[in-house]
């Protein structure tokens, strides 16, 4: 495998590139970085984007970090690729940090789920049915009734689901009525999205412990390249694991975690604790 550090030349090609990928969102990224392997009929590559602070690259402006089975080459100048063979050698009970970009989804009835929206919706319906409240309408419409209708004792409870996760500082200070709301939906995602990664972990070859993540970034990322309403979500995840099985987690390494891969998900990088 090679893990390469990828961005677009200064020169004027590069730039009309560029604007061409920033149009079509994640899905010119894709295009765009399958471009480094001309000869490929089928994509073997992880890429995960990264966005210029004005240090080594421009500010604002993405750069890529990539793994792949072959190593890129820039047969039309339009990159600047750092390459480097990835070979990394693990041991059953090795500590690493890791970071990872994740499309969270699950499966009911036939139908894909996005975990994050998932989990605060079915948030919402409960507390909308305790408080004896209608559920249907959007998500703004729910919370909007939920504001209006909470009572001293349900902002109190709702603060004690902050107070047992890992926003438990927040509720030192004063908290507003929507802060509070907000801050009890956000806890109930991270958790949705913690508990995802751990069932799936084993199947990987390591053992996290989701007190320890952390849940940054969530987004909807749009795919206009793929239709005008085509998105997906994406959250990033921050943490320390355990390797359980070296070459399982090896071979997971390469070919990626979760869904959207070819979209800039499942890329994870690791380092020594």
């Amino acid at each position: 495998m090679f893990l390469s550090r990828v961005s677009l030349r200064h020169v004027p090609a590069a730039r009309k590139v560029l604007l061409e990928v920033m149009r079509d969102g994640v899905y010119g990224q894709h295009q765009l970085l399958w471009r480094l392997f001309s000869g490929d009929d089928q994509r073997h590559f992880l890429f995960r984007e990264e966005v210029g602070d004005g240090r080594i690259f421009a500010a604002g402006e993405p750069w890529f970090y990539m793994l792949s089975r072959q190593q890129p080459a820039d047969a039309e100048g339009l990159f600047q690729v750092e390459s480097r063979r990835f070979q990394p050698r693990l041991q059953a009970g090795q500590k690493l940090d890791f970071r990872l970009r994740l499309n969270p989804t699950l499966c009911r009835q036939g139908k894909r789920h996005d975990v994050v929206m998932d989990a605060q919706h079915q948030w919402l319906q409960r507390e909308s049915g305790q408080l004896e409240l209608p559920t249907d309408g959007t998500k703004q419409q729910i919370k909007a009734r939920l504001l209006d209708m909470a009572t001293d004792a349900d902002l109190a409870r709702w603060r004690e689901q902050i107070a047992a996760g890992p926003y438990q500082a927040a509720c030192e200070g004063r908290l507003g009525r929507r802060q509070t709301l907000n801050l009890a939906l956000k806890t109930c995602s991270d958790n949705a999205v913690r508990n995802w990664w751990q069932s799936r972990s084993e199947n990987y070859g390591i053992r996290v412990d989701p007190a320890a993540m952390e849940i940054n970034a969530y987004q909807q990322r749009r795919m206009p390249g793929k239709g005008k309403n085509a998105s997906f979500s994406s959250v990033d995840l921050t943490g320390r694991l355990q390797v359980a099985d070296p070459e399982v987690f090896l071979q997971q390494l390469q070919h990626g975690f979760g869904r959207a891969k070819a979209f800039g998900c499942g890329l994870m990088m690791i380092k020594p604790a």
